[in-house]
């Protein structure tokens, strides 16, 4: 081996020194334990405070792209403005805007001609009903002769052939919709036979345009269950990332309820309504004899379509960390900051659903979190990695708000450390009302894909707000599938480590009723403050937390959406 002399060695030495630029800015300072006690800038006064403009009634429920939102969307700016913390969305704003593609029924018109002649035409609409409820289709205008087949069903075990041999391509197939499976104790037909069963047959496997149900209801009935559908007009829905939409029009097949005396017609089975259930029973008498008959009648069914683009928006703020290199990657915490809107009134008569835990807690918590890394900051302490502050919009609607962030990042994904998701914890779900403890939360993640995470957890919460973690719905197996209900799905998809702290489901949710004077605030500020030191510690961690769990990533590939 070449041996230096000692002065070359030296010189090297102290070249070398003045090469290297210092790691933390040294006006800084990043020490865990100094940052910690900014945890006691979280207080009930702000959260309540902050609270009660972002669940208040003026904001009509946040609806996603409604002006409720977007007035919540500036105050969380000008919040953000005046805690000095960097505007890092659009044009140097606090703002990623994102557009979403909606499906919206303007009308459906009816056409029903005999030997070629129009005899009837009606519309559905949302403000009128017609002798036809389209119950979903897609976009396609759908032509074809109506066929009756009885119940709709083949059960050869008990010799029920309704379907047969007949070609029901092309065809609408007009069914009763009650199928007899037991009548007096007998089985007429095998009771595993359902109308999905039924729908699969004669849709995918026959190949009809459509399927005409009749109803066991009087012409009245059928009035209030057509003027119930009307709602399904008008109304903007099947929502989608515009960038993601790739929408054909739909399933090229229709599925609509008949009205019961204008399939009596069709059937030649008499005038009135007591003379189709003859006619029923009739059928049910002689199931195993009946064979499907074409009849003199086609359908023509004309859904008429747009598609409106709703705007949107993200808040974005960032605390740029202190470190020379870590701080080029981020911690982000997420909470969403949209709800339902308004709705069916209660009982009461209140229609606006506030949302004041969901998610109006996790909204206010980003916020108090960013006042005390903001107070901190004044006093020279910032963790060593950028904190992003992320509240995203139409979480309500399909995760879309976190869905486009994780698809357009601010910060790129590789330089993404851990995401914190907050949603609702601010109330008390039933099994810890009933023993008494408050002070919990629910944490779903860290060890189901990184079990360094979660020790960071622990250690955090040992050193602020000392809660009960609790890990019940921590399950990939979990039936309620909590692990996929909210933000941090779409940071775990991506290979992110997460941790989603949440306080369970309430009698309240998506109800009108949630609202700033049920919303714990003792309970809400100690939660706050394990998710806090959360923050300044993994923000803090040489190196970050790893994935070990890749199952998490397995179920977010075969649940991809």
């Amino acid at each position: 081996m070449y041996k230096l002399s000692y002065g070359l060695f030296l010189a090297l030495l102290l070249f070398g020194v003045a090469q290297i630029a210092p790691a933390q800015d040294a006006t800084l300072k990043s020490n865990t334990k100094e940052l910690l006690p900014y945890q006691q800038q979280i207080d009930t006064t702000f959260l309540k405070t902050h609270l009660s403009v972002i669940s208040a009634d003026s904001l009509k429920g946040r609806a996603t792209g409604s002006q409720g939102l977007k007035i919540a969307a500036r105050y969380l700016a000008s919040q953000y403005r005046e805690l000095g913390l960097q505007p890092v969305g659009d044009n140097s704003s606090y703002f990623q805007h994102f557009a979403l593609s909606a499906h919206k029924r303007d009308s459906t018109v009816f056409e029903l001609f005999k030997a070629g002649s129009l005899v009837d035409r009606s519309v559905e609409s949302a403000d009128k009903t017609g002798n036809f409820i389209r119950s979903f289709a897609g976009s396609d205008t759908l032509s074809g002769n109506i066929v009756f087949a009885g119940f709709g069903i083949d059960d050869p075990e008990n010799g029920v052939h309704h379907l047969g041999e007949m070609d029901l391509s092309g065809k609408w197939v007009m069914v009763f919709q009650q199928v007899p499976h037991v009548v007096n104790g007998d089985t007429l037909v095998d009771p595993s036979i359902n109308g999905k069963t039924r729908f699969s047959t004669i849709i995918e496997e026959k190949g009809a345009a459509g399927i005409l149900i009749i109803a066991p209801l009087t012409d009245d009935e059928y009035r209030a269950t057509a003027q119930k559908n009307q709602v399904r007009y008008n109304e903007p829905n099947s929502y989608k990332l515009a960038y993601r939409d790739n929408t054909t029009g739909g399933l090229p097949m229709g599925y609509n309820m008949i009205r019961p005396s204008m399939a009596a017609h069709i059937l030649g089975v008499g005038p009135n309504l007591e003379d189709l259930k003859k006619f029923q029973q009739s059928l049910i008498d002689n199931i195993t004899t009946f064979a499907p008959r074409k009849t003199s009648y086609s359908l023509t069914h004309t859904p008429h379509h747009s598609r409106p683009e709703l705007h949107t928006k993200n808040v974005v703020a960032l605390l740029e960390g202190s470190h020379t290199e870590l701080k080029d990657e981020v911690v982000v915490l997420t909470s969403h900051y949209d709800h339902v809107g308004i709705g069916r009134p209660d009982s009461t008569g209140d229609s606006i659903y506030n949302g004041a835990d969901d998610d109006g807690s996790g909204t206010v918590a980003l916020l108090n979190i960013a006042k005390a890394l903001s107070g901190a900051k004044e006093d020279g302490h910032v963790p060593k990695r950028s904190v992003l502050f992320l509240h995203v919009s139409a979480e309500e609607i399909g995760l879309f708000g976190s869905r486009y962030y994780s698809d357009h990042p601010i910060i790129p994904m590789d330089k993404t450390v851990a995401n914190i998701n907050i949603d609702m914890i601010g109330r008390l779900d039933s099994s810890h009302k009933k023993e008494g403890v408050t002070d919990y939360a629910y944490i779903i993640g860290s060890e189901i894909i990184s079990s360094e995470l979660d020790s960071l957890v622990k250690v955090a919460n040992a050193k602020s707000g000392n809660i009960e973690l609790d890990k019940a719905y921590n399950d990939l197996k979990d039936p309620n599938k909590f692990y996929r209900r909210s933000d941090h799905w779409n940071f775990g998809r991506l290979g992110i480590p997460f941790v989603f702290f949440f306080s369970g489901v309430h009698e309240d949710y998506h109800r009108p009723s949630d609202e700033i004077h049920k919303i714990r605030f003792k309970k809400l500020a100690e939660i706050i403050k394990t998710i806090y030191a959360t923050t300044v510690v993994v923000a803090n961690e040489e190196p970050p937390p790893k994935v070990d769990n890749e199952q998490f990533i397995e179920i977010t590939k075969s649940e991809a959406w």
